[in-house]
């Protein structure tokens, strides 16, 4: 008997051609990774993580006959710990054999991808309410204001958060935030900075990218959470050092065909942690959620 048929090249997918696939399908989905600290911890280092932060200091106009004493520093730490998350589908063989869908295989594990990709999401978008120190701007129960956006950015810029601020919403919040700009008295109708096709100044595709505002990227995405009894969403404006995405694992894609089921099991994982490291470079922005 043939070793090689239609039937064995059937189980017998490429795991490169899968693996690029559920990456390209995840990457829209991957909105705040990207937007903060990105670490990778070696193999064979645990599953915890932690970054040295350093204390904030002044210096003093001195003279020349003065002795300068050294003044005491303590440093502070972040810390996360690894975790896997995933998620497995199993696909009978009759299944794959009668679907209209030429290929199961591809699609389920492409559907999987996506969904760690929103996880990752929602992971870094849950840290959002605690940025600093849970103060807040904006009004419970109101929608967004042109306002809430410039405190946002003065509270950084008074915090001395250093690079590129850059402000993820909900869309209910992104909708509002337009309205602001274009209703009826805006200052802003014709909205000559806040939309610019979708394109980063750099010439990149972002992922939630809708625009700039007063030199702030603004990106949106459903998995900003819900605040105050679900009557809010919680966004935040924030520079890279406010939170840490450490990576162990990429996404994976792993494989395999059960023969006494006659079955194909599709497992995709990825390890990973989210952590708050600098709170005060970064400022929830809450505002009503409907």
């Amino acid at each position: 008997m043939t070793q090689t048929n239609t039937t064995t090249l059937q189980y017998s997918l490429p795991t490169e051609h899968i693996v690029a696939a559920v990456v390209q399908e995840a990457r829209p989905y991957n909105v705040c990774a990207p937007l903060v600290l990105n670490e990778i911890l070696p193999r064979g280092a645990g599953k915890m993580w932690q970054k040295v932060i350093l204390p904030t200091t002044t210096a003093a106009s001195v003279t020349e006959t003065t002795e300068l004493a050294a003044a005491p520093r303590t440093v502070s730490r972040a810390y996360t710990q690894i975790g896997e998350v995933g998620l497995s589908t199993e696909l009978s063989r009759l299944v794959e054999e009668t679907s209209t869908i030429t290929n199961q295989v591809l699609l389920w594990a492409e559907s999987q991808g996506r969904a760690i990709a929103q996880k990752v999401t929602g992971d870094v978008c849950a840290l959002f309410i605690d940025l600093n120190g849970g103060s807040t701007v904006g009004t419970s129960g109101s929608s967004i204001a042109v306002s809430d956006f410039v405190q946002a950015i003065y509270t950084l810029d008074n915090a001395n958060a250093p690079g590129q601020k850059r402000c993820v919403l909900h869309p209910r919040q992104v909708a509002d935030l337009f309205a602001a700009l274009t209703g009826a008295g805006a200052v802003y109708q014709n909205l000559p900075e806040l939309i610019r096709q979708g394109i980063l100044p750099e010439g990149q595709p972002a992922a939630g990218f809708v625009g700039h505002l007063f030199g702030v990227p603004v990106y949106q995405t459903t998995e900003v959470d819900l605040a105050n009894n679900s009557a809010d969403r919680c966004g935040a404006m924030f520079v890279p050092e406010a939170m840490a995405f450490v990576q162990l694992r990429p996404i994976s894609v792993d494989y395999d065909h059960y023969a006494t089921r006659r079955t194909r099991i599709i497992v995709v994982t990825a390890a990973y942690g989210v952590a708050e490291v600098v709170g005060t470079y970064g400022v929830p922005i809450v505002t009503r959620a409907h």
